[in-house]
């Protein structure tokens, strides 16, 4: 299964926001997407960013999980 994350390469933690069923995205974590997106301490620095990326689960693992991402958000 395809998801698609929002990453903060700041802080290192990420979201998943969306789900690949078939051909179809489907909406994930939207109830919690306002309060991880204000609770980034960067937010106000002119460079802010945030990385997004689709994924399946083995492929983010590596990207990101096992190179140092140090809080998992639910998914």
């Amino acid at each position: 299964m395809n998801r698609r994350y929002l990453v903060d390469t700041t802080t290192r933690e990420y979201i998943c926001v969306a789900l690949q069923k078939g051909q179809d995205w489907t909406p994930n974590n939207q109830d919690s997407l306002p309060k991880f997106m204000n609770s980034r301490t960067n937010k106000d620095q002119p460079d802010f960013e945030l990385v997004t990326g689709e994924y399946n689960d083995n492929s983010f693992f590596e990207k990101w999980i096992r190179n140092g991402t140090n809080f998992l958000f639910r998914y």
